[in-house]
Order: C-alpha cells, then sequence, then structure tokens
C-alpha cells in the first residue's frame, strides 16, 4: 500500500513536460459534481463507520479536482498515477469475507497435485492437506488474495508502461489472477516438499517466510511470460 502513491507520484514527475506543455483551457466546472458526490460519499461512508468507501471517495475527490482545476487535457494526463492510487486502499476485510475461504481450497486442491505426482500419498479436506509424516493447513494468509491484489497491481502498472494494443493490455491485466494463483499454489506444494523430505520445521521455519518472495518473484516471472507470449516487449519511452 505504501508504495502506490509513491509509484504514482514517480509517473507524474515523469510526465511533468507533457502536462506542463498540454494545451491550456483552464478548469473545467464538471469536476465540482465529481468532488461534491465524492465527498458525499466519504462523509456518508464516515457517519455509517464504513471504511472500505472513504479511500476511494478521496481518490475521487483528487480526481475532481485535477479535472476542476486543470481541465480535460491535463486531467486525462493524471488519470492513471490517480486511478493506480486505488490499490492503496485497504479491502483485506471485504474480501476476506467473500472470497477467502474459496482461494483457500481451490490452492490446496491445485497444491496438492504436486505431491500427487511425485507418488506421495496425498489427502485433501477442505484446506488441509494431508501427507505422510506432515500435515499442512491453507490458512487465510497462503489463500492467494493478498497476492492477487498485488500481482493485478503490478500488471496495472505493466500495462501502462508496455508499448501494446488495448486488447493485449486487458488480456495481460486479466492474466495477473490466475498468475498469481499458479504462483501461491507452487509455494504451497514447495512447502509440502519440504515437509515430507525435511520435516515440518524445515517447511514453517525460514523457507516459510521467505516464501512471500517466491510468490512474487514467480508472479512477476509469469507476467513477463505472458507478455513475451503477446510480444508486449518494448516499453514506452515518454515514461522510462
Amino acid at each position: 500500500g505504501p508504495i502506490i502513491p509513491l509509484l504514482s507520484g514517480w509517473i507524474i514527475y515523469t510526465r511533468r513536460q507533457d502536462f506542463l506543455v498540454a494545451r491550456e483551457e483552464g478548469g473545467n466546472f464538471w469536476g465540482v459534481p465529481v468532488v461534491l458526490v465524492c465527498l458525499g460519499i466519504h462523509g456518508w461512508a464516515t457517519l455509517r463507520d464504513v471504511n472500505f468507501p472513504q479511500g476511494f471517495a478521496m481518490i475521487g475527490v483528487i480526481a475532481g479536482l485535477a479535472l476542476l482545476l486543470w481541465g480535460w487535457e491535463r486531467a486525462k494526463i493524471l488519470s492513471f498515477p490517480i486511478a493506480f492510487l486505488c490499490f492503496m486502499v485497504p479491502v483485506g476485510r471485504l474480501l476476506v469475507t467473500k472470497l477467502s475461504n474459496p482461494l483457500q481450497i481451490g490452492s490446496a486442491a491445485v497444491a496438492a497435485r504436486v505431491p500427487m505426482l511425485l507418488g506421495v500419498p496425498t489427502q485433501v479436506h477442505g484446506t488441509t492437506i494431508v501427507i505422510p509424516d506432515y500435515t499442512f493447513e491453507v490458512a487465510q494468509a497462503c489463500s492467494g488474495l493478498k497476492s492477487i491484489i498485488a500481482m493485478t497491481a503490478l500488471a496495472a502498472l505493466f500495462t501502462y508502461l508496455v508499448v501494446a494494443p488495448m486488447y493485449k493490455r486487458v488480456i495481460l491485466l486479466a492474466a495477473s489472477v490466475p498468475v498469481a494463483l499458479a504462483a501461491n499454489s507452487c509455494r504451497i506444494a514447495f512447502t509440502l516438499i519440504l515437509g515430507r523430505s525435511f520435516g515440518p520445521a524445515a517447511a514453517e521455519g525460514f523457507f516459510h517466510s521467505l516464501s512471500g518472495i517466491m510468490v512474487f518473484l514467480l508472479g512477476l516471472a509469469g507476467l513477463l511470460l505472458v507478455a513475451k507470449a503477446l510480444k508486449c516487449e518494448a516499453m514506452r519511452e515518454d515514461i522510462m
């Protein structure tokens, strides 16, 4: 989350010349209703003690102010870095109640296939994977939900930086979800293999802490492979 506004600021900084030379047209008063509506949503969410909409409402206020102060041309230049701020809004509590359990069950089912293919007797009971001498519980933290959010943010940034038709960018962004799930399942499978080979202490010790980085690296590699398959290899020179 804290990295997102830094990346948005970096994008704005790299496009500062485009912003300065954009056709000067003054402010656009369509920004006023945008600001008022978003402030209304923020006020309602604050009164109802609903935290989820507040962050998105304030990002809407920023977008409305950009339109009000600088007009359409400059607001369009700022549209992606402002929209990218949505990834810094905490949505875990909302999504955990809806998606966490299905993702836990799915990740357990996919990850269990690896020891099965290696000839290891494996049983799956919901979110629990049982192999000889080791039992692994796919907890909420291992559901892959956080990996999906992080990988989607990375894919959104990548699709903005890459030179490609819009349909390829959409495919690349959509691919971030299965890529993140596959990377998370690989993490669980490696944990099972370590637990089977070297015992629970090896699987749940240093490797378990390091495996979060492994998920990110695997997801990044998968995203780059999808980009290569789509022939999205050139990067925008006006930003890079």
